[in-house]
């Protein structure tokens, strides 16, 4: 892998102010704390990793200088998480959502982040140094909520990016995060994310998203476009059913992870990412990495929130502990 002996994983997207409320609490009661689906991976891929240091996890955003965004870099380091690419941006606020659930803990969202300071990220005549920097890392991980929620410049520059990094054999994750409300038309979203899936060397979407947007019947269509799009590897979560794995080698499944108990799964796809990646810096095979994330997944569903009380998946021995 290029770069320094250790290597360095750039995380980049949004994280917000996150609202929930946990049964139990009084109806009035919203518990408060930080999420986001690129931050979310970071945080589990550091957990991941456990003392074995085997890589250093930076994220990558703008939170605003309101009394919430200047909270986010603290709580970021306290995972472990390198902060030094996050920009508290002068005058600008910080993007919230709050999460609703059902009976079976499947969620829904509501957002707050029209003016989220993430948004300018690589707007123009930004970030020229920061998107150098970034190349020079060993591994970057991104979104369709990153892409979405950036100008069509900054989508431009950002899969620029990607697609240099990839051709300079660097690791580039991507998911699509598919989410409409983000993004002009459903043909917009499809045509981008698409391009990034493309500039991947490692596609980790969830089904249901990819069949929302390419009409795919099942886990086996959709790994096969992904690969024939440009994908160096990719992995389709289908929940905690298999997950399909595909890459020059052929396609195989590798089984879910029984979860002791199941009552928020909010952050169920960004965990498996987050443990994959880490297993993959550590020298696994794409069949180990999905395996963590599986294991990482069927924890985080168990309690309650996008980032889950840190004893519940913390693994001190690293991601290819049994």
């Amino acid at each position: 892998m290029a770069g320094a002996s250790k290597p360095r994983i750039a995380f980049l997207g949004e994280c917000m102010v996150e609202l929930y409320h946990r049964p139990g609490d009084e109806v009035s009661v919203m518990r408060r704390t930080v999420g986001g689906d690129t931050l979310n991976a970071a945080v589990y891929c550091r957990r991941a990793l456990g003392e074995t240091g085997a890589a250093d996890v930076h994220y990558v955003t703008r939170v605003g200088d309101d009394a919430f965004g200047l909270e986010i870099p603290a709580f970021i380091r306290d995972e472990g998480v390198e902060t030094e690419h996050v920009e508290i941006a002068k005058g600008e606020t910080t993007g919230l959502y709050a999460i609703s659930r059902d009976d079976k803990g499947e969620r829904s969202f509501s957002y707050w982040r029209s003016a989220s300071a993430a948004r300018r990220l690589f707007a123009e005549g930004r970030d020229e140094a920061l998107e150098a920097e970034i190349e020079g890392f060993d591994g970057l991980v991104y979104s369709g909520i990153s892409l979405a929620i950036l100008s069509p410049e900054g989508r431009e520059r950002l899969l620029t990016l990607a697609g240099r990094m990839k051709a300079a054999g660097r690791i580039v994750a991507f998911d699509g995060n598919y989410r409409p409300r983000l993004w002009a038309s459903r043909e917009e979203a499809a045509e981008t994310i698409a391009r990034a899936h493309a500039h991947a060397s490692l596609s980790l979407p969830g089904l249901d998203d990819e069949q929302v947007l390419y009409c795919d019947p099942d886990a086996t269509s959709a790994v096969r476009r992904l690969l024939a799009l440009g994908a160096t590897s990719a992995i389709v979560k289908s929940g905690g059913e298999p997950a399909l794995l595909g890459d020059a080698t052929g396609l195989r499944e590798v089984a879910g992870v029984q979860a002791p108990r199941i009552v928020d799964t909010t952050s169920a796809g960004d965990s498996f990412n987050g443990a994959a990646l880490a297993a993959l810096v550590s020298g696994a095979s794409l069949e180990e990495a999905a395996r963590a994330g599986h294991r990482m997944a069927s924890a985080v569903i168990g309690e309650y929130g996008a980032i889950v009380p840190r004893e519940a998946t913390w693994w001190a021995e690293g991601p290819r502990q049994d």
